[in-house]
């Protein structure tokens, strides 16, 4: 088995994938984790590596590590094996090498850039603020309308530039994604693969490894990484359709902020926000006890970023919330409105978009597994 360099067009031979082609040699010989998840069942089809291939298996790879701690050749075995890791490396390659514009501007670039950059985007809307609205929001009580700080056009407006360029970035990204790893346009249209697909993430199933739970932070199957996960995912979905009910009330039906604490946009925000912050903490409990040699250490990091600017997204959301009738709400929703459209512009950039090419690795699987019953009748 090698790799097949010139096969979909994907560059030349690197030594990462030379590797990865190696333990998966080894795995696909083996064959002992192949009730684990769908990535060894995958394996199996495959009689020769393609860069695409490999792409595609360690993007349908959930990390679940039951893997690694079952797997009889992991360091300090001479075979050293570890597909975590090297699937990890495949990853932070795939966002690399898919995202383009491939990086954000440099003062974007690390913690304090981020910091930096939403201090700079709050300290701008309080200006505006200033100048369009007056000062009266900002040394007394209000309603809680946001649109007495900030004006509904100028709020419309820079919160969508931003949202619709990383929606436009990850978009290509996908696009481009789902045909190098071999799958025609068509077949973005099996609406029984996206159906199989979609169920799965729902419950998050391939987070499960062999049923037990995933052998994270330790060596002992534990159910709580994927339980915190599915906090944080349906939290965020939850504070999706808060904006969008938001949306649908102000546009459609001519109802304006500031909404009763019994209305769907508010009761699904503060539900949301509240189950997204319990998540993000847990996660971050776990990931301290995780350990580093099954990873790279630019992935834990690009891990434990995104779950502290969920945190932030959160806590500061569910801030504004609380004092929404004090004379805390207008710097509290500018910090909040600097932070997540600060967010919005560098979620390509982050291990958000993670979610945009393990969907459709798994769609894909999908179709392969389809594809492959139908055929053995």
């Amino acid at each position: 088995m090698h790799v097949n360099d010139q096969k979909q067009g994907l560059g030349p031979f690197t030594e990462l994938f030379a590797e990865a082609e190696r333990q998966l040699n080894i795995c696909n010989s083996c064959r002992y984790c192949a009730g684990y998840c769908p990535v060894w069942p995958a394996l199996e089809l495959r009689t020769e590596l393609t860069r695409a291939d490999l792409t595609h298996l360690a993007n349908l790879c959930h990390d679940c590590q039951d893997c690694f701690t079952a797997c009889m050749y992991t360091p300090p075995h001479e075979f050293g094996v570890n597909p975590p890791k090297v699937f990890a490396e495949l990853r932070e390659r795939t966002y690399d090498t898919y995202i383009w514009p491939s990086r954000r501007p440099g003062f974007l670039s690390g913690r304090s850039g981020v910091l930096l950059a939403v201090l700079a985007v709050a300290l701008l809307l309080t200006a505006v603020s200033l100048l369009t609205v007056g000062s009266d929001i900002w040394t007394s009580a209000g309603d809680g309308s946001p649109y007495a700080v900030v004006g509904h056009g100028l709020l419309v407006a820079v919160a969508a530039a931003p949202a619709l360029y990383s929606v436009g970035v990850m978009l290509i990204a996908g696009w481009r994604y789902w045909l190098d790893i071999g799958r025609k346009p068509s077949e973005l249209l099996d609406g029984r693969s996206w159906t199989r697909a979609l169920g799965a993430v729902a419950v998050l199933r391939h987070q499960s490894g062999g049923d037990e739970g995933c052998n994270y932070p330790a060596d002992e199957p534990s159910g709580a990484r994927k339980i915190h996960h599915q906090l944080v995912m349906y939290g965020f979905l939850l504070t999706f359709v808060s904006t969008t009910s938001a949306a649908v009330l102000e546009n459609l039906m001519g109802e304006y902020p500031p909404y009763p604490y019994l209305s769907v946009p508010v009761v699904t925000g503060t539900l949301g926000g509240v189950m997204a912050t319990i998540g993000a903490i847990g996660l971050l409990l776990l990931k301290r006890r995780a350990r580093s040699v099954r990873t790279t250490e630019s992935m834990k990091d690009a891990d434990t970023a995104l779950i502290w600017a969920i945190l932030v997204l959160m806590v500061s959301g569910l801030g504004v919330l609380i004092g929404r009738t004090t004379v805390l709400f207008a710097p509290m929703l500018v910090l909040h409105l600097g932070a997540v459209l600060v967010a919005f512009a560098i979620a390509p950039y982050t291990k958000f978009v993670h979610w945009v090419f393990r969907l459709l690795s798994m769609v894909a699987n999908e179709r392969e597994v389809l594809q492959r019953d139908a055929a053995t009748g």
